[in-house]
């Protein structure tokens, strides 16, 4: 992999102004992104209906087909979103629980994992939030003590947003099987980097979204839900594009599509499906392989330094407990002043979360970057 090749092409209008370390945030767009939306952009302005038939069409049946090799399942058993938080509540909404069921969940979750679920209240849904240990971890067993006959609903962060932890998922899969639970798995923190196989694993439910590590335009994502999952959903979300036929309107039939893609209610996000296209196709050009190759090295290059530093790492160290995040803190400063000065000092971008230091580099970063955004620390 020829790492200088896509850092010039793609990301030189990042690389030229900034060390840029907050995927986990919202990536910025390669060049052939923004090149292609734009021609996009140009061609509805001239033809709208050029627009439609060649440009958007092609790139909602390619978008499929990328993001079904992305989870490892086919192309048909994947709906474009417009974000990872519509998939979820889709799913919350619609699949079909008893007043008494439970959903069983990490306290340390993202909101858009719990919060769907906190809309279930009114049907008697009850969430529960499976505490973690202090450094932010959990486990299968911890998971199975909250448990019980009525439990319905094992969701889980591929990855944790505030601290970097990467579940075992097939553990987890097998967990929800010996329950008879869905198992459902928001991917977007390792989606890109790390290789993922729903089918392998035994994961039900997938969702994903555009704007971090698949270095895509925001407003998108995707759904994946196992067909032998489908018909325990009720038909939420459904509109015009969700029948078979969608241009025909008259006798109104509502064939509905027999595949998830029934929840692609309407008019997507054109340019947004066209942005991400072109964004996986960069990730399925190097490699997933090749990026989670990088991305460690680049991880554990800033882990060691800050080892060596004196501040506190929370993020685990072990190659199978990790993805692409690197949380740290010091007793002594205050994280938002870290950031602060590593920004002021060498223009670093990362985040806070949790009163901590995020750092998040993708493939194309370098490690004298990582260098220079630790050295820029006290």
């Amino acid at each position: 992999m020829v790492i200088d090749q896509y850092r010039d092409s793609e990301f030189h209008a990042i690389t030229a102004n900034a060390i840029f370390l907050n995927h986990a945030a919202s990536s910025p767009m390669p060049a052939r992104v923004s090149r292609t939306m734009m021609e996009a952009m140009a061609i509805s302005a001239s033809n709208p209906e050029a627009y439609f038939m060649d440009c958007l069409l092609p790139a909602i049946t390619s978008l499929h087909k990328r993001f079904g090799d992305l989870f490892g399942v086919a192309a048909e058993d994947i709906a474009l979103m417009k974000n990872t938080t519509q998939g979820l509540g889709i799913v919350a909404d619609g699949l079909r629980l008893d007043s008494g069921d439970n959903v069983v969940m990490a306290a340390c979750e993202y909101p858009s994992v719990v919060y769907p679920w906190y809309g279930q209240a009114h049907r008697g849904i009850e969430t529960r939030l499976v505490p973690v240990k202090a450094d932010g971890t959990f486990t299968v067993d911890d998971f199975a003590q909250h448990i019980d006959s009525r439990t319905r609903v094992l969701a889980l962060s591929w990855v944790q947003f505030a601290t970097g932890f990467r579940a075992d998922l097939k553990a987890f899969a097998d967990l929800a099987k010996a329950h008879n639970l869905i198992f459902i798995v928001d991917a977007i923190q390792a989606m890109g980097v790390i290789p993922f196989d729903a089918t392998a694993i035994g994961i039900d439910i997938a969702v994903t979204g555009s704007q971090k590590w698949l270095l895509g335009p925001h407003g998108t994502g995707a759904l994946y839900v196992n067909p032998a999952v489908l018909d325990r959903m009720n038909l939420v979300n459904m509109g015009a594009c969700s029948v078979v036929d969608i241009i025909k309107f008259d006798p109104l039939t509502f064939d509905l599509k027999p595949t998830v893609q029934r929840y692609e209610e309407g008019t997507p996000n054109a340019l947004g499906t066209i942005g991400t296209d072109q964004s996986i196709s960069i990730l399925q050009d190097v490699g997933i392989e090749n990026v989670q190759a990088r991305v460690f090295e680049l991880t554990r290059r800033a882990i060691d330094a800050l080892d060596r530093k004196g501040y506190h790492v929370w993020s685990p160290r072990e190659d199978d407990r990790r993805a692409g995040i690197v949380m740290f803190d010091h007793p002594d400063h205050a994280s938002a002043d870290l950031l602060q000065e590593m920004k002021t000092k060498t223009r670093v971008a990362g985040s806070v979360r949790n009163n901590r230091v995020r750092l998040s580099p993708h493939f194309y970063n370098t490690p004298d970057e990582i260098d220079t955004a630790i050295d820029a620390l006290p």
